[in-house]
């Protein structure tokens, strides 16, 4: 690496080498083992390898100096080679030697660049600019060889890019740290929507993010702690996230907005009129129609209506906002609601599957307005057994909207809600007697208002507006899976397994245990386009079709059903359905993930506006060292670690203190309180 090698080194001798990537010069002391012992320009004694050596020429000085004289000039040498080195310009030798196969030493090009005879400085410094040059020559051993002209070009784009890097870190890092030290949060820098991207990424995906080396080298750089949690904090102080920014929903591609495609052809739906769309419909308007939902409810898709027929006899009307009219088969708005799957209903926010100038506009089954419906049209007697039973397009117009509070209250004095909940009765008791199996969970809805503040309202699923309105949806679900399985046309069906016996009887006072520990062994529902029986349920056949504004599978199947109930024949083969229902399957298993855990969060935060200590739980699983806990106040699943001397079994209730509630961690820590089963 060193000019002429052979020349025997003494000392005095000035030579280069390098130190932490820097090139230095330094005096030699003495020659001792093949080490020199030095000083260098930075006033160090240093040892050095001769294999260190980068660089040694004649240059020489009289070590009788003193130890500042002997600096001051090893200081100017160096110097003086920086700047030779600075107003080199490789590209031109370059130019000169880029069709040449040969390497060549530093010495040599040098020759190419001044006059000879070539000093030892100008060497030197030529010597620097190669082994600093990352574009026109490639070092090997002690030559350098100049680059093909394409590897130049490409190498020039990718140090461009590498300068550019550099530069966004640097901007960036200042920027950062800035932000992080509250000095500021909107400053204006180049980089900054592409630094905002990079930062988001890291947030939800940490190691998977496309440029998680680059944002763990601009945290570092920054002095921030290099974790999703610092990049989430980062965009909260900027104001670009809010501090509880449902980071599942970024994860999974998910938005509250519509493409301008989908956006555009739905305002074209919401300008049409349901009753110029109505040929070949039957018209029920003058049915009492009503609907039945939480006092939230803004996207109506089904309603329910009763008349008495005389002779015992009752037609119930179950009435299905008809989506599949007004969304065309492969159209943009249809291509979104497929991506979509499902509305998402979240404590803070929803997500609908179709924009909301339809769910809640045109195809919401709203009070006093004409409707198009799919109707489900059953005449039974008074013990529900089932006379007649049709399907058709229709019109309708709901007269009232009523929650499930109200229906409660008014079920026994109005005589309308009597007998549909009557009536449900008795076809739940059929179902149960061919082995259905009810498991009611009690509901915990979480809601937060607009200046973040959560409440919590517990429903029971066993209320008579309950009961009534989902025994209605299953005879609607089940007559649509019936009537498309009897003519073979494709379909996507709903079904469960057998569900798994019990193998261990365990004893409990509490009946929540045994729903949660029952509920364990069902089988886990399937969507395919095979027409098999449904376990919990006890039904042959069975499908959804009553949700067609909130899941994508049911709109496929009135769509499916409509078709069949106009020609015979499904709009639909049985391998677009097969191909359809593993995505559809898939993107609702999502839904239901971002749905629980973005609930558990909220209900986690309310332990926090609560400030909630001690609860009761119940004890659904325990070994030796770790209890599974379920809290039945807010239907939250936790672990805690067993107390020593624990009475407690399966089953049991225990008293427990919350520990610590990490919402945006997940972390629920809890300490079981005393070690005997309570009895209240």
């Amino acid at each position: 690496m060193s000019r002429n090698v052979g020349m025997e080194i003494a000392p005095g001798d000035v030579f280069e080498f390098y130190d932490a990537k820097e090139i230095l010069c330094g005096v030699v002391i003495a020659v001792k083992d093949g080490r020199l012992n030095a000083i260098s320009e930075t006033n160090r004694e240093v040892a050095v390898a001769l294999s260190r050596i980068i660089f040694r020429g004649k240059t020489s000085l009289n070590l009788a100096l003193g130890r500042d004289e002997l600096l001051q000039r090893l200081r100017s040498i160096s110097e003086s080679r920086k700047h030779i080195a600075q107003e080199i310009d490789l590209g031109d030798i370059w130019s000169l030697l880029e069709s040449e196969a040969n390497g060549y030493g530093a010495e040599e090009i040098a020759e190419f660049i001044f006059t000879t005879p070539v000093s030892d400085d100008q060497a030197a410094a030529v010597k620097r600019a190669l082994l600093s040059d990352k574009l026109y020559f490639q070092a090997k051993e002690a030559s350098f060889y100049p680059r093909p002209v394409e590897t130049v070009e490409s190498r020039r784009v990718e140090l461009q890019r590498e300068e550019d890097r550099e530069r966004r870190l640097l901007e960036g890092a200042r920027w950062l740290s800035a932000v992080n030290a509250r000095r500021q949060n909107g400053a204006q820098i180049e980089s900054r929507e592409k630094l905002i991207d990079a930062l988001k990424d890291f947030a939800v995906f940490g190691q998977e993010a496309k440029e998680c080396v680059f944002v763990k080298e601009l945290l570092k750089q920054a002095s921030i702690t290099v974790s999703q949690q610092a990049a989430f904090r980062l965009l909260v102080r900027l104001g670009v996230w809010r501090e509880d920014e449902n980071l599942l929903l970024h994860e999974h591609g998910i938005s509250t907005q519509f493409p301008e495609a989908a956006m555009e052809q739905a305002r074209e739906v919401a300008k049409c009129s349901p009753r110029d769309l109505a040929n070949g419909r039957e018209d029920l308007s003058d049915l009492d129609v009503f609907t039945v939902d939480s006092a939230t409810t803004r996207d109506y898709d089904d309603a329910l209506s009763v008349r008495e027929l005389g002779e015992g006899l009752f037609e119930v009307g179950i009435h299905i906002a008809d989506a599949a009219e007004l969304v065309a088969q492969s159209s943009s708005l249809d291509r979104e609601a497929e991506a979509r799957a499902s509305s998402v209903y979240l404590p803070d926010d929803r997500v609908s599957m179709l924009p909301p100038l339809l769910s809640e506009g045109i195809m919401s089954l709203q009070a006093g307005k004409t409707r198009l419906a799919l109707s489900f049209l059953i005449k039974m007697d008074s013990e529900a057994n089932i006379v007649e039973a049709r399907i058709c397009p229709s019109m309708v117009m709901v007269r009232r909207q009523l929650t499930y509070e109200r229906v409660n209250e008014s079920i026994e004095t109005e005589r309308g809600l009597k007998a549909l909940f009557e009536l449900a009765v008795k076809l739940r008791q059929k179902r149960i007697a061919s082995g259905a199996v009810i498991l009611p969970i009690p509901e915990i809805q979480v809601y937060v208002n607009e200046v973040g503040m959560i409440q919590i309202n517990r429903y029971d699923k066993e209320t008579p507006s309950q009961i009534m309105v989902s025994e209605w949806m299953i005879q609607a679900n089940a007559m649509a899976a019936g009537y498309l399985a009897q003519r073979n046309i494709p379909s996507l069906y709903r079904s469960q397994a057998e569900c798994r016996p019990e193998t261990e009887c365990v004893q409990s006072e509490h009946e929540l245990f045994h729903i949660y520990r029952r509920r364990r062994l069902f089988s886990r529902a399937e969507l395919s386009t095979e027409a098999k029986p449904h376990c919990s349920l006890a039904i042959e056949r069975y499908t959804t079709v009553t949700s067609p504004i909130r899941r994508y599978s049911d709109l496929l199947v009135q769509r499916q059903l409509k078709h069949a109930l106009a020609g015979g024949t499904g709009v639909y083969s049985k391998e677009q359905l097969a191909e359809t229902a593993g995505r559809l399957s898939a993107a609702q298993a999502k839904v239901f993930t971002i749905q629980r855990k973005w609930t558990r969060y909220w209900l986690l935060k309310y332990m926090e506006q609560e400030d909630i200590e001690n609860l009761n739980a119940l004890v659904l699983d325990k070994n030796a060292r770790y209890a599974r806990l379920l809290l039945p106040d807010l239907l939250l699943e936790a672990n805690a670690p067993v107390p020593e001397n624990a009475q407690f079994s399966q089953g049991d209730k225990v008293k427990i203190k919350i520990e610590k509630a990490i919402p945006r961690e997940d972390v629920l820590k809890i300490q079981i309180l005393d070690a005997a089963p309570r009895h209240d």
